[in-house]
C-alpha cells in the first residue's frame, strides 16, 4: 500500500460514530461495518442509501474496486451534499489482482472529495464465511479488520 494512494486521518477518539454507505449492491458496506465495530457497541452502523446521516457521525462509502464499483462511488460523491461532512471512502479489493485503471483514475479523482482513502485488500476467507462477523474469527481478517481501522484513524 502505497502512501500514495492512502491518506491517514489524525487519530479518532474511539467513541467516535461512523455511518457506512455502500456506493452499490455487494460492495462490502456489512462487512466494513462489522470491521469498523467488531463487538457492535459503538454504533456505527450500516446506513440505506437516501438515510439522514446521524449528528456527529463520520461518513464512509464503501465500493468495490472494479470499474462499475468506483464508478458508483464518483457518482456518489460527486452528488454529495455539501452539509454532509466529508466521507472517508473506503476501497475493497475484488480479486488479488491490481486495480484496473480506471479504478485507479478515479480514486484519484474523488481524492479531494474525501477525508481519507482506505484499501482493504482481497481475501479468500470472506467467500468462505456465512456472516462478516464469523470473519473475524481468522487471523488473516483480523488483521486487515485491525489495518482498516487504523487507515480510519481509530485507535484500539
Amino acid at each position: 500500500m502505497s502512501q500514495h494512494s492512502t491518506l491517514r486521518a489524525e487519530p479518532l477518539n474511539v467513541s467516535r460514530h461512523f455511518g457506512i454507505l455502500a456506493a452499490h449492491g455487494g460492495a462490502g458496506a456489512s462487512t466494513v461495518t462489522r470491521w469498523i465495530d467488531p463487538n457492535g457497541d459503538t454504533g456505527t452502523t450500516e446506513l440505506a442509501l437516501g438515510a439522514h446521516l446521524p449528528p456527529d457521525y463520520i461518513p464512509v462509502v464503501v465500493a468495490r474496486s472494479t470499474a462499475f464499483g468506483m464508478a458508483s462511488a464518483v457518482q456518489l460523491l460527486g452528488a454529495w451534499n455539501p452539509q454532509v461532512p466529508k466521507p472517508f471512502l473506503v476501497v475493497v479489493a475484488d480479486a488479488p489482482l491490481r486495480m484496473p485503471r480506471a479504478s485507479a483514475y478515479r480514486i484519484r479523482s474523488v481524492r479531494s472529495r474525501v477525508l481519507g482513502i482506505a484499501k482493504v485488500p482481497y481475501l479468500v476467507r470472506l467467500r468462505e464465511i456465512d456472516t462478516p462477523a464469523a470473519g473475524l474469527a481468522y487471523r488473516d481478517v483480523q488483521r486487515a479488520a485491525r489495518n482498516l481501522r487504523r487507515q480510519l484513524g481509530i485507535t484500539d
